[in-house]
């Protein structure tokens, strides 16, 4: 790395180890990754939350609330509605969304947000972004994703994370607990749940590769850094 150039740094958390524990157990996970890695001094840092570090939600059209702090609004209402009094204590972010469609929302608590920033502080490095695994991964594949209907599948640890898009629009999302396998049977639950008529759609899935009976799978998972937790990274859109 020149050293006229910050280094870059994408940790994940929000693994097992960091199961049930809360934001305390993923900023110890935090703890350990930097201190194992040791960045320097000015590293710029992308922290993506996987598990139970976020929580998504999907937030409907509403033709009387159009600006971004009216959806955003909205969209802790939902949070709030799905998870109760605990939702108060997160920070929520909405995407954007066509006019008429719905729109993916992702919330993340406040304390953690706060405590990354202080680590960030304390070790001199630049917080470059704190960013939901789902739509991380997304990002990194959408070029490849050309289906008109489809489930991107985004599979970390103890928690599969299932999102259908059309090409307008998210459709549905859900985090269920994964035990590495019967990936066919939550896509059969939901389908039907969703009251789905179409042929089944494909199925793009990365943290595979994976089977899925009767499902069309392609796996999208990216090759793995020769140097775990390090890599550059550009702009990224949102979901």
């Amino acid at each position: 790395m020149s050293r006229w150039w910050p280094e870059r740094l994408v940790l994940t958390l929000g693994d097992e180890s960091a199961s049930g524990g809360g934001a305390s157990a993923l900023l110890d996970e935090a703890d350990r990754m930097l201190d194992r890695l040791q960045p320097r001094r000015g590293t710029r840092w992308l922290c993506v939350l996987a598990g139970e570090g976020v929580r998504y939600r999907l937030v409907p059209w509403a033709d009387a609330l159009t600006s971004l702090s009216q959806r955003r609004r909205l969209a802790e209402h939902c949070f709030h509605e799905a998870y109760g009094e605990v939702a108060r204590g997160w920070t929520v972010s909405v995407g954007p969304a066509r006019y008429g469609a719905a729109a993916l929302a992702c919330a993340i608590d406040t304390a953690l947000l706060a405590g990354l920033e202080a680590r960030a502080t304390a070790r001199s490095l630049v917080l470059d972004g704190v960013r939901p695994l789902l739509t991380h991964a997304l990002d990194g594949v959408r070029r490849r994703i050309a289906r008109p209907l489809h489930w991107f599948v985004v599979m970390r640890g103890r928690r599969v994370t299932l999102l259908l898009r059309s090409p307008t629009e998210a459709l549905a999302v859900r985090q269920l607990p994964w035990g590495g396998s019967g990936l066919a049977e939550l896509l059969d639950r939901e389908w039907f749940a969703l009251g789905m008529t179409a042929p089944r759609c494909p199925v793009f899935v990365v943290g595979g590769p994976v089977v899925a009976e009767g499902w069309e799978v392609v796996d999208l998972t990216p090759a793995q850094s020769a140097d775990a937790g390090r890599m550059d990274v550009g702009a990224m859109e949102a979901a």
